[in-house]
Order: structure tokens, then sequence, then C-alpha cells
């Protein structure tokens, strides 16, 4: 049985965290998160950033830890997913890309108090808006790669994967917390700048998840 090292935790954790940032878009879904609370308080805001980041840490870890065996159970594969995943989250980067600005409707769904705040930190904030099919998607293929015939080396690279998702979704809260302040700096043009560049991001990041999962079809589908 090969024994873990240190090197073997320590090594997984960037490459976690670099393939947790992409479909996260910390900067990019901060100013949707800014859009949808501009109603309340920095307090609240923050309240409600902390409750988003704990929520997308756990529902991804668990993702990462039981996502494959439960997907087996189902007869489901993860090529499957990674299809799935990149078609949804395509979609919400070409509607992000072609939707010109904030309008009525979108508007009145902008939550005003705490309470409605609390009855939405899951839904829609913490998924899909935030941990989305993509990074679940990546969240099962982590957690895939890890799995590994040495159950301790199992162990190590979760456990190295999730510090790198915890490091994610600290990216995740500080960019939520604050977006209000990033957004001053930025100025209108450069807040529409870096949304617009987030969803062509978000729209890029799908199309490679629906290709990936496609390559792993394919020899599926012609044999």
């Amino acid at each position: 049985m090969n024994l873990p090292s240190l090197s073997d935790f320590i090594s997984v954790i960037p490459l976690s965290y670099a393939a947790f940032f992409p479909p996260l878009n910390p900067l990019g879904s901060a100013f949707v998160y800014l859009g949808m609370t501009h109603a309340l308080s920095p307090v609240s805001r923050r309240r409600l950033a902390l409750k988003i980041a704990i929520n997308s840490f756990i529902l991804l870890a668990v993702v990462l830890w039981v996502g494959e065996w439960v997907l087996r159970f189902f007869g489901v594969g993860i090529p499957v997913v990674q299809v799935a995943g990149g078609l949804v989250l395509g979609s919400i980067g070409w509607k992000m890309m072609s939707q010109s600005s904030e309008t009525p409707e979108e508007h009145e769904k902008a939550i005003r108090t705490d309470a409605e705040a609390d009855k939405r930190a899951f839904f829609p904030l913490t998924m899909p808006l935030t941990a989305g099919p993509g990074s679940m998607a990546v969240s099962l293929t982590i957690g895939a790669h890890e799995n590994v015939a040495s159950w301790p080396l199992t162990v190590i690279g979760k456990m190295g994967a999730m510090v790198g998702l915890l490091f994610a979704v600290v990216t995740v809260y500080f960019c939520y917390a604050y977006a209000d302040k990033i957004t001053r700096k930025l100025g209108e043009s450069g807040t529409n700048v870096i949304i617009k560049l987030s969803a062509f991001i978000i729209f890029c990041i799908g199309l490679t998840i629906l290709w990936h999962g496609l390559q792993e079809l394919a020899p599926h589908a012609l044999s």
C-alpha cells in the first residue's frame, strides 16, 4: 500500500483552487449578487455572503466525497453530468452576454429584507448563482480523479481538494461582501466590462466542460 506524503496533500491544493475558481466566478457573480441585494445594508449583505460561502463549501464538499457514488447508484456517468452541466453553464453565460441591462422585472426580484435573504440564501444565491452545475461538475471530476487504488491516497487527495475549495469560497465571500466597494472602484463602465467578460468566460467554461463530456461519450457512441 502506497503511503501518502505531505507533498501529495499540498500539490492538490493549488490545482483544486484553480479548477474551482473559474466556474465559481467570484468577481463576475459578485456584481449579480450586488444587483439582487442592493436594498440590504452592508452588514446584512456581508452576513448573507458568509451564508452563501458556507452553503457553497458544504454543497461542493458533499459532491466531492459522495457525488460519484450517488451517480453510480442512479446509473449516471460523469461525462453525462459534464455534458448537462456544460449546456446549463453555457446557456447562463450566453444570457448574461446578451442581457443589455437590468429590467424592471429583475429589479422587483431584488432582496429587500433579512428574512427574505435567509429564504433565498440557498436558492438561487448559492445554487445556481454561486455553486452552479459547472462547479458541481468540477467537484465530481476532482472527486473521481482522486479515487485511487490506495484509500489513504484517496483521503489525502480529497482533503487537499477541500482546502483548495475552502480558499475558493473564501474568495467568493470577500468578493460578495465587498461587491459595493469593488463596483465603486471600477465605476459603471468598468463594472459592465467585467460583467460581460465574466459572462464570456462562463460561456467558454460551459463549452469546455461540454466538450470534455462529449469526448468521453464519443467512443461509446461509436462502438
